[in-house]
């Protein structure tokens, strides 16, 4: 199967992106964003034909035995699936970095950013598998930002919360377990940013009365940026309403059936004056709510 080449795998925000070769070794690892992909270089003389899970994996062993990885600030384990030889019957254990992970962590401890799954990644997300590393995440103590992106996924947080965390991003279509669950009941006193894709695949079961107060805890008591996209009730919300986040910015996005009749008890929040940006990218709103909305002071992005 013939690869594409790097163009996707260029900058990760400011950072330069590149693929890991044992060949070469981890280079500038201070700065470099290095990716364990298998998505290949057009001159890398590689024929497309060996498994791609395994040969993940055998990148993934050798970037952890890396004499570089110590010094490690950023690191992408880019989903290998779309690239298997039979898309349609993978051997995710072949690939699963979980088992690797939990025993050698250790050697990442001073990561600051994980990346895993889709990359880069998309909304909706639709595309790739997201294979967690969430219980090996305690063995990652400078672990500063998570970004989770993949048509599906498992194991996606740490259970146990994490202490240092301050960005979670988490756009996964369908999850195998429950991520919400940790979020509600495990603590994340450093989390400023909270990004969550709350499509059906997600939320399905979601006490939504439940997690909104959960985001007003005190488990999670420095969240000040969040985001929640595509989901379709307009009871979370409602919920949220009654609470009272520390919020500065809120995103409500790709959730067009909302429309004014969900978006409306916004006006209603005693926090809503507090918000700086107020995001309503694809929710259905009229222009009119949008004024009324901004007139209680927050920017209004994106009113449709």
């Amino acid at each position: 199967m013939a690869r594409p080449p790097l163009e996707v795998l260029r900058t990760l925000d400011d950072q330069i992106v590149d693929c890991y070769d044992p060949a070469l070794g981890l280079t500038l690892p201070e700065k470099i964003a290095w990716a364990v992909s298998v998505v290949r270089r057009p001159d890398d003389g590689g024929d497309g034909e060996d498994d791609a899970g395994a040969t993940w994996l055998r990148l993934l062993t050798a970037l952890l035995r890396d004499p570089g990885a110590p010094r490690l600030r950023t690191l992408i384990l880019a989903d290998w699936t779309e690239y298997a030889l039979d898309p349609w019957d993978v051997a995710f254990e072949e690939g699963d970095p979980l088992p690797l992970m939990k025993r050698h962590a250790g050697r990442l401890a001073r990561l600051e950013r994980l990346h895993i799954g889709a990359f880069p990644g998309e909304l909706p997300p639709a595309r790739g598998v997201c294979q967690g590393v969430g219980p090996a995440l305690a063995k990652l103590p400078a672990l500063l930002r998570l970004d989770l992106h993949g048509e599906q996924g498992w194991e996606l947080v740490p259970k146990a919360g994490h202490p240092r965390l301050r960005a979670l991003v988490m756009h996964v279509g369908e999850a195998a377990d429950d991520p919400l669950e940790a979020l509600i009941a495990a603590p994340f006193p450093a989390l400023e940013r909270l990004d969550v894709w709350l499509g059906s695949g997600v939320a399905e079961a979601l006490d939504e009365a439940e997690f909104a107060a959960a985001l007003a805890s005190e488990r999670l008591p420095a969240l000040r940026d969040l985001s929640l996209r595509g989901f379709e009730s307009p009871t979370l919300l409602d919920a949220l309403v009654g609470q009272a986040p520390r919020l500065s910015s809120l995103a409500i996005t790709h959730a067009p059936e909302l429309g004014d009749e969900g978006l409306a008890c916004l006006l209603e929040a005693p926090w809503l004056p507090r918000l700086r940006r107020l995001e309503l990218r694809g929710t259905g709103v009229s222009a009119e709510l949008v004024a009324e909305l901004a007139a209680q002071g927050p920017e209004i992005v994106g009113g449709d």
